[in-house]
């Protein structure tokens, strides 16, 4: 089954902010002030009414007044716009809750736990094939793929309208975001030792590479501004950009998505294995598996320049799919969602002389859970369109052939289940190879 391409934001580039636009210009931006949050006076207020539901700090009040340029703090016409810096902001948590994880994963140095709330300044490092997600009450979430290192910079929702105000700090590697629809005055932001980015509304995905400080950003929905000095550029949906402490790169077209063949076949071997077809221009593929359609919740990742994506020790259950080109510059392209079922079924099989002084006793052991019966081939080499034996639902675990003329033999063994989902499965194992010698 096809699923709409689901493609979560991440972030660590240079940039101002989300701008909904439809065209792709190249001249720079107008810059905001968003360390400044706005409120409007209303009847009854005072610049101390305000501080004492809305400000922190001895002050406060000063330096609202200052920055207004307000001489009586008492006297404020009804309907004035004051400009509140946002570290006089009263606030609490964001509760930034762990979604789930997977493989090796740190915060702070030590195992994360399903639920728990991360507060400021926690760290979080992902190994080889560890992954981890992050989710805040209002649906906002942001996931760290394998062999990236992130920091949360602020995770604060403010007294005043409740406005939010998250930044994540990507160190090395890659993180994705999905930033909810923000009103006025919210900020979600990430950023990387050379930049920061903020969206509105935008689904994005930026990587950074510490050792070379090199950022890309891929848009795919919605338009972000990236900025870095005193240049910017608005990149609407559908291009990457690429970030050096030279400055911007060209912005490219992003490459349409990775093929998977066959993606939604039962997946029974040892191994789970996908051929992949990358697009043209692609130098490598990133595949990935999850055990959710908005891959929060990843099992497995594959960077690889070869046809095949792999991924082992994959337990039985529904999982979905996902590959997309990465370019030379190493902007990652779009993807395609897919589901598939992992159900682990075959037969270890082996041969040897049985008792009998012409006999052979062909033996085998079920791989995976369940009720399994076994089929038995056996042919001369050459000749498998004239099967000696075909045994088919075989109850036990062994047979033993006698009365085989000396000659070179090919035998195999399949593995047969009888499923509520898919009916009836039916799993060959390799051809082995029997030689009979003359006594």
């Amino acid at each position: 089954m096809r699923y709409s391409n689901i493609v979560l934001a991440s972030f660590a580039a240079i940039f101002c902010f989300a701008i909904a636009v439809v065209a792709f210009p190249s001249a720079a931006v107008a810059q905001v002030d968003d360390a400044i949050v706005t409120y409007r006076m209303e009847r009854g207020d005072t610049l101390v009414s305000v501080k004492q539901r809305f400000l922190t700090g001895r002050m406060a009040v000063a330096r609202v007044a200052r920055l207004n340029r307000i001489r009586d703090p008492r006297r404020i016409p009804i309907g004035t716009v004051l400009r509140l810096p946002r570290n006089l902001l009263a606030w609490r948590s964001a509760d930034l809750a762990i979604r789930g994880f997977s493989g090796p994963v740190e915060i702070d140095g030590a195992a994360p736990d399903l639920g728990a709330q991360l507060a400021e300044g926690a760290v979080i490092r992902t190994g080889r094939n560890g992954f981890i997600s992050l989710q805040s009450a209002d649906g906002a979430t942001f996931a760290v793929p394998s062999n990236s290192t992130a920091r949360i910079e602020r995770a604060r929702i403010y007294r005043l309208r409740d406005l939010r105000d998250v930044e994540f700090r990507i160190l090395d590697g890659r993180g994705e975001i999905e930033v909810p629809v923000l009103r006025d005055g919210e900020r979600f932001r990430g950023s990387t030792p050379v930049a920061v980015t903020a969206v509105r509304g935008t689904l994005f995905r930026v990587g950074f590479a510490e050792d070379e400080s090199l950022g890309v950003t891929e848009v795919i929905e919605g338009t972000v501004s990236v900025e870095t000095g005193d240049t910017s550029q608005l990149t609407p949906e559908g291009f990457g950009i690429s970030v050096s402490p030279s400055g911007l790169g060209e912005p490219e077209t992003l490459l349409p998505p990775a093929e998977i063949a066959n993606p939604g076949a039962i997946q029974t071997g040892g191994v789970v294995t996908f051929s992949i077809s990358p697009p043209a221009g692609a130098v490598a593929t990133r595949t990935q598996i999850a055990r959710d359609a908005g891959f929060l919740e990843v099992v497995g990742e594959d960077i690889t320049s070869e046809l095949v994506a792999r991924f082992e020790e994959v337990e039985d259950g529904r999982y979905f799919v996902r590959s997309r080109g990465i370019s030379r510059g190493g902007i990652e392209g779009l993807s395609e969602t897919f589901t598939f079922r992992r159900k682990r079924l075959g037969a270890e099989a082996t041969v040897e002389p049985s008792q009998l002084a012409d006999g052979f006793r062909f033996a085998w052991l079920p791989i995976g859970e369940g009720i399994t019966h076994f089929a038995f081939q056996l042919w001369r080499e050459g000749e498998a369109g004239a099967l000696i034996y075909d045994e088919i639902a075989l109850p036990g675990s062994a047979i033993v052939v006698t009365g085989l003329e000396p000659d070179v033999y090919i035998w195999r063994v399949a593995a047969i289940q009888s499923d509520a989902e898919d009916g009836l499965l039916k799993v060959w194992g390799p051809d082995q190879s029997l030689t009979v010698s003359p006594e």
